[in-house]
């Protein structure tokens, strides 16, 4: 090709170029056919063309410029539903009679949902955990927030054992078992042991006391004895025991260490005044080795602080006991008849101390427990002296 011919072909490529608004790959793309009839009209090619005005006013085509956009995608995140609950569950009776089963528990927790009760030790992380156990190892409820509901519990598979108490809230999220579990024991009657006079069962004369002597007087109403643990509930009295460990030793003791009048506070008779009398003498006179000062310091086998020297009225009580004559209800009842005291480990050689000042002489009562005569004696003296307590 000559050299006018490659200047012809050169020019030619250009204005094509100018003309169709580029190429696409190596290839020249041409525009559509036509002139442009409207400012801003696309159409499809192997490039995007748009219709533009020329600096001449003429309309011709022209590569459309390339444009990017962005999107951008907003994802919310739903907060946990799940709720840590710790229920509180209360049961009317810790204690099964046989028989009486299903039991209600009632419980109250701070959401709405489902409780889940379940029996025994097996691991529990969720509402399948409870669920998958045999059924009469678990039950459920519907609880409404803040609101007390009975749920009835199926005990009948227990002996001794307890139930743990779950709750799910309204979708069905068993909470953290860490902070909503609540344990619940139960016990048949069957398989607890029986209260004994010792241990705050009901008491008979000549059951074992909770001091570990013997009782000796059961009142048919409670009675106040100021002082002593029971108080103002006070329903029995118990005598220092003669045998054992910590048994008391049979002695003679004068009543005090000053025979002088002590006054009102020492002339309690009925039962029940036995404890301040003594406390009254141990006040006045605290000479160690005397009647009110040993009764007082006396511990028994239990290690109680409650012993005491009887008044008048209480003294004859024991009276009743050691000779075995039946309780008679009230002091003026003497002490006569029965069985040898001795039998039941008191003397008949020497008379006991009570812990009351007789009013008149300004003596202090004693009682034979051989004759049962009740009378007052200087205060010098020495009879017998045996510790009691109330409870």
């Amino acid at each position: 090709m000559s050299r006018l011919n490659r200047v012809v072909v050169a020019a030619v490529l250009a204005i094509a170029v100018m003309f169709t608004g580029g190429v696409v790959g190596a290839n020249p793309q041409p525009a559509p056919r036509g002139v442009c009839t409207k400012v801003g009209q696309v159409v499809s090619a192997p490039v995007r063309l748009v219709c533009k005005q020329t600096p001449k006013n003429g309309l011709r085509w022209r590569k459309a410029p390339i444009t990017t956009t962005t999107t951008t995608t907003t994802t919310s995140i739903a907060p946990s539903t799940t709720v840590a609950v710790v229920p509180t569950v209360s049961l009317a009776a810790t204690f099964l009679d046989s028989g009486t089963f299903p039991k209600a528990a009632v419980v109250t927790t701070n959401v709405a949902g489902t409780v889940y009760f379940i029996e025994g030790a097996s691991p529990v992380n969720t509402v399948s955990d409870v669920t998958s156990a045999r059924y009469y190892r678990w039950t459920s409820g519907v609880v409404t927030a803040n609101t007390p509901t009975s749920i009835a519990l199926d005990v009948d598979v227990l002996t001794n054992g307890y139930y743990r108490v779950f709750v799910a809230n309204s979708q069905g999220v068993l909470s953290a078992p860490a902070f909503n579990k609540v344990t619940i024991s139960i016990s048949r009657v069957s398989d607890v042991v029986a209260l004994t006079c010792a241990t705050g069962g009901t008491c008979e004369v000549g059951d074992t006391g909770p001091g570990g002597g013997k009782v000796f007087y059961v009142s048919a109403t409670n009675f106040t004895s100021t002082g002593s643990g029971c108080n103002t509930t006070c329903k029995y009295l118990e005598a220092a025991p003669t045998s054992g460990t910590a048994a008391w030793t049979v002695a003679r003791y004068e009543w005090s260490g000053d025979y002088s009048e002590i006054g009102v506070a020492a002339q309690g008779t009925l039962i029940g005044t036995g404890f301040k009398n003594t406390q009254t003498m141990v006040t006045h006179s605290n000479t160690e080795g005397r009647a009110g000062t040993i009764t007082r310091a006396y511990r028994g086998p239990n290690n109680l602080t409650d012993w005491f020297l009887p008044s008048k009225d209480e003294l004859n009580e024991l009276c009743k006991y050691a000779k075995n004559t039946g309780q008679a209800v009230g002091g003026a009842i003497r002490c006569t008849g029965g069985s040898d005291a001795t039998l039941r480990g008191f003397s008949t050689l020497f008379n006991y101390w009570s812990s009351s000042e007789d009013s008149v002489t300004r003596d202090a009562w004693q009682q034979s427990f051989n004759s049962g005569d009740q009378l007052t004696i200087y205060k010098g003296a020495s009879p017998y002296v045996h510790p009691v307590r109330a409870f």
